[in-house]
């Protein structure tokens, strides 16, 4: 996607002081500022801003719902490092050419003749010291496209792969249809909140897991609130503070638990096939 800022008549001086703006943002090193903000442009799903609940005080961008979702899912991912959002194809010229070479329009600004900075929605590192960009689309989104839309959106994609390809990072084509209407991905958006923990909490996390473990096997087949209830009278810590470390160690795979239903603590508890993993 090309950042519009909801305006138009961009000029080439507009576009080059964003992206040195951009560039010198980002010099810095301290945090990632994405080159799209949700106040930028218009969007047809959730934009707006999610907590970055690995690094206190960093927000990530997010232009649609899907973005949101799949957001957790990466973050989740213990073989991804880092995660940057909507970040851009530059330099220009390097889109420009490959646009060129494979016979495509490269995108303008609307109403322009003006070349747009294109951007990933997100660019990421792994453990092994690899690289990869995903960009999402929307499916039911892309049903209500004109066949020219349609064709647009697949050349941008086209010019996005062999840019990344260029650089010797993995690129992947996501549908929402792979996450959207699953209960996964939305059972990481509940569990991120307490990916981190209160340092009292951190205290007691070892003793808390042996009394859930107890607590499991000890148990009938009761509802989740009541094995986490039963939880919290062993460990001698108030029920709310139970949750939170439960949804801690279930993110942390300290617990592991069957996230493909919806998370809900009036369910079943046998449902999680829930199992303490290890204490630390």
């Amino acid at each position: 996607m090309a950042r519009g800022k909801s305006k138009f008549n961009i000029t080439a001086k507009i576009r080059d002081r964003w992206i040195e703006d951009w560039e010198k943002l980002n010099a810095k090193g301290q945090k990632y500022v994405p080159f799209i903000d949700p106040r930028d442009i218009k969007s047809d799903g959730s934009k707006g801003r999610i907590p970055d609940y690995e690094n206190d005080g960093q927000d990530k961008r997010v232009l649609s719902n899907n973005e949101r979702l799949f957001y957790f899912l990466l973050l989740f991912d213990n073989n991804i490092l880092w995660i940057k959002e909507q970040f851009p194809l530059l330099p220009l010229v390097r889109s420009r050419a490959i646009a060129k070479f494979l016979g495509l329009g490269h995108p303008k600004y609307p109403y322009s003749s003006l070349h747009a900075v294109m951007t990933t929605d997100f660019y990421c590192g792994k453990l092994d010291g690899s690289e990869v960009a995903y960009s999402i689309k929307d499916d039911e989104q892309l049903e209500k496209l004109t066949e020219r839309q349609k064709k647009n959106i697949k050349n941008k994609e086209k010019i996005q792969r062999a840019f990344w390809e260029s650089k010797g990072v993995t690129y992947h084509l996501i549908h929402s249809s792979s996450f959207k209407k699953t209960y996964f991905a939305r059972n990481l958006g509940k569990l991120a909140q307490h990916l981190k923990i209160p340092f009292e909490l951190e205290l007691i996390r070892v003793r808390w897991l042996k009394c859930f473990e107890q607590a499991l096997k000890s148990t009938d087949d009761s509802r989740l609130s009541a094995l986490i209830q039963v939880t919290s009278s062993l460990a001698g810590i108030d029920y709310q503070q139970s949750i939170v470390l439960f949804q801690h160690c279930v993110w942390h795979k300290l617990i592991l638990a069957n996230l493909h239903i919806q998370l809900r603590y009036e369910k079943r508890a046998s449902l999680f096939n829930l199992k303490v993993a290890e204490y630390e």
